[in-house]
């Protein structure tokens, strides 16, 4: 049987995936068991996101991918990202702590450029939090999630292609990017993540439940 404190950072992992799936309060985790401290980030990064629309739902992404059944649609996304680290606040170090690992926080803004079937200007404005998993020969990963409010311009329809003779404007919807970004020591300062762009109406809080859309893309960032 597996000790329950050897267990901690597995459960940590765990944690953090299911917080970044399901809820905008999400607590980072990971799974190294070396001491936990505050990820030392620089204060500012500038990154570039380019992705692809899909017409799947937010929780069948991981599992069409895996089964080869993703939906692309006719309509892409590229835009820029702006953060700024921020000092954890004590339950992010408590929980960094207990699961074994280096944590970070921090503000996340972004303009973006729909063009396609989904045609507007977007802007993004969220908190961020996440935490570094594997570090192996170099190479760091980091799973995180940025969750806010997204307000689109050029009053758009359903942020749906396939309604688009609606004519209820939901301009601003809740946002949320969960990434897996990998860096190496080899590239200081530079990081490359898989990232998921995600506006919805929170299943019905703030938009009926079919508004919403999702962006699956890469984003390029750089430290400074």
């Amino acid at each position: 049987m597996i000790p329950f404190n050897a267990a901690r950072p597995l459960v940590a992992t765990l944690g953090l995936t299911a917080a970044i799936a399901w809820a905008p309060a999400a607590r980072a985790q990971t799974d190294t068991a070396a001491p936990a401290t505050d990820t030392e980030a620089p204060i500012w990064s500038v990154g570039v996101f380019g992705g692809k629309l899909y017409k799947d739902n937010l929780l069948d992404l991981i599992p069409h991918a895996v089964s080869g059944d993703l939906r692309g649609q006719d309509s892409d996304i590229a835009g820029v990202v702006v953060r700024r680290s921020l000092d954890n606040p004590g339950w992010v170090r408590a929980w960094g702590e207990w699961g074994g690992m280096p944590v970070f926080t921090g503000l996340e803004f972004g303009a973006f450029h729909h063009n396609g079937e989904l045609h507007f200007n977007e802007v993004v404005a969220g908190w961020r939090i996440g935490a570094t998993g594997i570090q192996w020969r170099g190479l760091k990963v980091d799973v995180a999630g940025s969750f806010g409010l997204s307000h689109a311009f050029d009053k758009p329809p359903y942020d749906n292609p396939d309604r688009t003779d609606d004519q209820d404007n939901y301009a601003t919807l809740f946002y949320m990017a969960p990434e897996i970004a990998f860096r190496h020591d080899a590239l200081p300062g530079w990081a490359l993540a898989l990232r998921i762009h995600h506006r919805s109406g929170i299943y019905g809080l703030v938009a009926p439940s079919h508004v919403g859309s999702n962006h699956v893309g890469l984003l390029l960032t750089r430290d400074f």
